[in-house]
């Protein structure tokens, strides 16, 4: 396995503060492929049925791909799975992280890497090439994602480290808290920080030292520059680069909840709301590993620069929540990233408290003495502060939206979420494609299905059987870039990067002899086992149970309830089709 891929996997284990280098099986990566998949082989052939986030012995699988750390243009993210707390009940989930941090893990010579096991006391690995340390990192508790990044490159004297952080949230142990690598490149949804604060696991910091060898290096090398070049003269591209992910909004269709989904917006007010940011707060790019598009957005506030905004975590913070200005949004999102909270999770909580408290479902007293009115962006900045310290009974908070109104027994019907997470910022009344793909993936929480290119609801004229067909395509491209580490935004939401593209990139890469139609197979390969993965962890609840009764049951101005029917319809079509295709 000398090309493309480097075929070791690093185990950790905190409690013995050991760890140890293993051949991964070579079929295990007969296809090329790595990242997603090989989480999901892994855990589905270690992981005990029912286990806990916080239970050591619960793993945390990072991994990447065979285009990692190479040219191979947007090739900079990650796959991380673990055993999520936000899922209702607890069960395996996946995230893809942007950044630069799996390229470092490649350069360090792995493929792959497992924690398990829980500290004595604070401590970070630091991982420099194949040596690895276990860091005394109790001076480094407290201190947020940044404080915790600069740090650890002082010390090691190197600005080039890359730091997987957890903030004084995942410490403190709340639920929806998220890891972060450079400042503001995050994994977010499925309570990554919390499984690194159970395990007292500040950071893993990562250096490497040799470049990916590459197979065919003058093929892999035309075929990254041809890319290039392409996604430099498309369209899309170029609106990517000059808008980043606010490029979505403004287009007809889309729906974006606000006020915890009482009504939705208009492609007008989309378009108002991006065009302020553009002209008044947006700086400059931001790109992860090797991508020449840059969607990442550097914001500046009067005084200072960050980077790290994109639509999803924006719009939680601000229209989601009743905030209509940018300042104050900004002013949450920063505090959200210095804290290593997941803004939308954060956002979702919020719209929530002030949902039940506008209704008087819950009181003042309930939200820990915090009057909740929509647009406040003070009391939601006391909120997100007393949420993390724990002060004025906000503990329970930590549990995220359902578990707390379930703890506290009031305004559980006015949670907006699948299967216990967070919902997306599209309101799933606005398009069955994306109600469906909410139920039927359940190790998945992906924003980008929440805000596709395309809107394939029965109201805009389109026949069920395309959106039978859109929700799982979209998946499995999703499941493509992941198992390669490409970017879901260029190969699953638009077409810059195709199959055949990432086949023949891996061919180069690896030596291979893969196609497009085995690395999908590889895909629905994942796919199987992911959902294996999830009826193994946590039993699950069936699909037509996964998303919440309100939007059955309610409508918002513009915006129908969905059909109950067609609803469990497409999914009992879907179910047919799998069971089909597994024949």
């Amino acid at each position: 396995m000398g090309t493309g891929r480097t075929g070791k996997r690093l185990q950790i284990d905190l409690g013995l503060q050991r760890a140890w280098t293993e051949e991964i099986p070579e079929q295990d990566c007969d296809s090329g492929v790595g990242g997603r998949a090989l989480n999901a082989t892994f855990l589905l052939g270690q992981s005990p049925s029912s286990l806990s986030p916080s239970s050591p012995e619960s793993p945390i699988a990072l991994a990447v791909g065979p285009l990692a750390g190479t040219p191979a243009p947007c090739s900079g993210w990650t796959s991380i799975s673990a055993v999520s707390p936000l899922a209702d009940p607890p069960g395996y989930l996946h995230v893809s992280m942007p950044g630069h941090w799996g390229s470092q893990l490649k350069f360090a010579g792995f493929d792959q890497c497992i924690v398990k096991g829980r500290g004595e006391h604070p401590l970070y690995v630091w991982i420099d090439g194949n040596k690895v340390r276990f860091e005394d990192a109790r001076g480094l508790w407290g201190k947020d994602t940044a404080e915790t990044t600069v740090s650890i490159q002082e010390e090691k004297e190197d600005r080039d480290v890359e730091v997987l952080c957890i903030g004084p949230a995942g410490e403190k142990g709340v639920a929806f808290a998220n890891v972060v690598n450079r400042f503001s490149w995050s994994g977010d949804h499925v309570g990554l920080g919390y499984s690194f604060g159970a395990k007292n696991l500040k950071a893993i910091a990562v250096r490497g030292h040799q470049p990916v060898p590459i197979a065919r290096p003058d093929v892999f090398l035309d075929r990254c520059l041809a890319l290039t070049k392409r996604i430099d003269r498309d369209g899309i591209g170029t609106r990517l680069k000059e808008e980043g992910t606010f490029f979505f909004l403004g287009n007809e269709g889309i729906g974006l909840g606000v006020r915890n989904f009482h009504r939705v917006t208009s492609p007008d007010q989309e378009e108002s709301w991006k065009g302020l940011y553009l002209r008044e707060y947006l700086y400059g790019r931001e790109g992860c590993f090797s991508c020449p598009i840059h969607c990442g957005r550097v914001t500046h506030t009067g005084r200072d620069y960050f980077g790290g905004i994109h639509l999803e975590g924006a719009w939680s913070l601000g229209p989601r929540i009743g905030v209509d200005d940018w300042p104050s949004t900004i002013r949450l999102y920063r505090r959200c990233q210095a804290l290593g909270l997941d803004p939308c999770a954060t956002g979702s909580l919020l719209s929530w408290m002030m949902d039940g408290f506008e209704e008087r479902i819950v009181s003042g007293r309930d939200l820990g003495n915090v009057e909740c009115h929509w647009g406040d962006a003070e009391a939601a900045l006391r909120v997100i502060d007393q949420v993390v310290t724990g002060k004025e009974g906000a503990e329970i908070f930590r549990l995220g939206s359902l578990r707390a109104a379930a703890a506290l027994g009031k305004g559980v019907d006015r949670v907006a979420h699948a299967r216990g997470m967070d919902l997306p910022v599209r309101d799933p009344r606005c398009s069955m494609e994306h109600a469906v793909s909410l139920a039927l993936f359940p190790a998945e929480w992906d924003y980008l299905r929440s805000v596709s290119s395309r809107d394939l609801s029965p109201s805009n004229g389109r026949e069920a059987t395309e959106i039978e067909a859109a929700a799982p395509a979209f998946e499995e491209l999703k499941i493509l870039a992941d198992i390669t580490s490409c970017c879901p935004l260029v190969v699953a939401r638009f077409p810059l990067i195709s199959a055949s593209d990432i086949a023949e990139l891996t061919c180069a890469a690896t030596g291979s002899d893969t196609d497009a139609s085995a690395l999908m197979r590889e895909v629905r390969k994942t796919l199987q086992m992911e959902m294996s993965l999830s009826e193994k962890t946590s039993g699950g609840k069936g699909a037509a149970e996964a998303l919440a009764n309100r939007f059955f049951e309610e409508s918002s101005p513009g915006c129908p309830p969905l059909s109950k029917d067609l609803f469990e319809r497409e999914l009992s079509r879907q179910a047919n089709r799998k069971e089909g295709s597994s024949r």
